[in-house]
């Protein structure tokens, strides 16, 4: 089987990362011997010039993240993107201890699950739910994952439909009703001891597992569910003696590590359309100022800095004191609601093959360094991420020969995304919003 290249770059951590993580990185750099009588200046530069792209994998895992993502939103920037979740239902711990007196009967059966509050998109919107049933059990694709492309055959009917208006903040749930011919059926199989119920393995391949997706014309937003006992199948029957009483049967997911999300996202019309085949890489332009950073739909903001070597042409020695990377979200892009700004982001390593390294360390040099962005309430002007690199900068500059060099701007590695938050961030030729790199040296003459 050969694999998208994207697949390789989000399954193994380039050789590049353990490396540059290692003792060549030191908080300042020294070029030449200071002698005692030199002239010294400070210098803080910030006209280097980041080289701004996005790239697009075409392929990462997302099997085994802990989260459903169900629905569908066209991204006025980013273009339309559709999310279903593929999952599976064991049997109850007590299933084999469930019985039934004679005046037990059968109500009905449904799909429920608790959105955990995050989205993307409009929720606003109504959008119609369905459920179908797996014609196979989901295997894995590669390497033990599922990825955002993988299929898994479904039957042609759906099981049930509902079109609902979902308001996380509401503590709204999805609740989706099956057949009765289909519940009748569980019923009576649970209440014979059918065969189909006596193990996990016979039960799974009776009820192989689900998929939730909404109609591709749907324009909402993107729900996430958290893949625990809130997602589960609910038979309901009741008994009248000596009262009327009624029960419930719960079937809660089972083999969450094959659980995954389909996502496909439409670039038409929108700044990361290819332009031939096989483009991945997209650079900003006079036209698109600007850059994404989306992990969840394996969009990743690229940032490399070839002329930072420039700086040691300042003297014949140079000194590092501190460098600090500014990257600027661009206003009106952005809001509380529908298109939030990640939580926070990190750098994560890349060279010339764009493969995802190992994440930057922050001040203690060994743990990553997650910033949250800044908001500019009052002038709208500078919110910002900012991210101390000194360590990373001084190792380029100790280095000959790293001008592909780079980061990748991300809130979480493509092949564990969790959350859909998207941020477009200003180039460095943007007029207003600029990712700058900002150098202090003492330089002595």
């Amino acid at each position: 089987m050969t694999l998208p290249k994207s697949v390789v770059a989000v399954l193994f951590s380039t050789c590049l990362s353990s490396f540059l993580l290692s003792a060549c990185y030191k908080d300042e750099i020294k070029f030449g011997n200071l002698g005692d009588d030199n002239y010294t200046r400070l210098i803080t530069i910030d006209t280097i010039t980041p080289v701004i792209s996005t790239v697009v994998l075409d392929s990462f895992p997302t099997s085994g993240t802990g989260k459903l993502l169900i629905g569908r939103w066209e991204d006025p920037h980013l273009g339309a993107t559709m999310a279903s979740t593929y999952f599976q239902l064991g049997l109850p711990a007590d299933i084999s201890s469930i019985t039934f007196p004679n005046d037990a009967v059968y109500d009905s059966l449904s799909m429920t699950l608790k959105p955990d509050k995050h989205y993307y998109g409009d929720t606003s919107k109504a959008q119609t739910f369905s459920v179908y049933e797996l014609a196979y059990q989901p295997e894995y694709s590669y390497a033990s994952k599922l990825f955002n492309t993988s299929v898994t055959a479904k039957l042609s009917a759906a099981l049930g439909s509902t079109t609902q208006l979902i308001r996380p903040s509401r503590n709204d749930s999805l609740q989706i009703r099956l057949p009765q011919t289909r519940g009748a059926e569980l019923f009576n199989k649970i209440k014979l001891q059918a065969a189909e119920m006596k193990s996990e393995d016979a039960f799974l391949n009776y009820l192989r597992g689900f998929c939730i997706q909404v109609n591709a014309q749907d324009k909402g937003a993107i729900f996430s569910f958290t893949a625990d006992s809130s997602v589960m199948m609910k038979l309901y029957y009741h008994t009248t003696i000596p009262v009327y009483q009624e029960h419930v049967i719960s079937f809660s997911l089972t083999r969450t590590g094959y659980q995954y999300n389909q996502v496909s996202s439409n670039r038409t019309n929108t700044p990361l359309q290819p332009g031939f085949a096989g483009q991945t890489e997209f650079f900003t332009s006079e036209a698109y100022p600007y850059a994404f950073t989306q992990a969840g739909t394996g969009v990743m903001m690229k940032i490399k800095f070839p002329s930072l070597r420039n700086v040691l042409g300042l003297s014949s020695v140079v000194k590092l004191l501190n460098a600090k990377l500014i990257i600027k979200p661009i206003e009106q892009s952005f809001d509380n609601y529908g298109f939030r700004l990640p939580d926070t982001l990190f750098l994560a390593q890349t060279d010339a093959t764009n493969g995802i390294g190992d994440a930057l360390p922050g001040a203690d040099g060994t743990t990553a360094q997650y910033t949250a962005p800044s908001i500019d309430y009052i002038y709208r002007l500078n919110t910002q991420y900012s991210f101390d690199v000194s360590s990373y900068v001084s190792y380029l500059l100790n280095s000959a020969g790293n001008s592909e060099g780079g980061v990748f701007v991300l809130e979480e590695y493509p092949g564990s995304a969790k959350k859909l938050n998207r941020a477009l961030m200003g180039a460095h030729d943007h007029a207003k919003y600029k990712t700058q790199l900002s150098v202090t040296v003492m330089t002595v003459q």
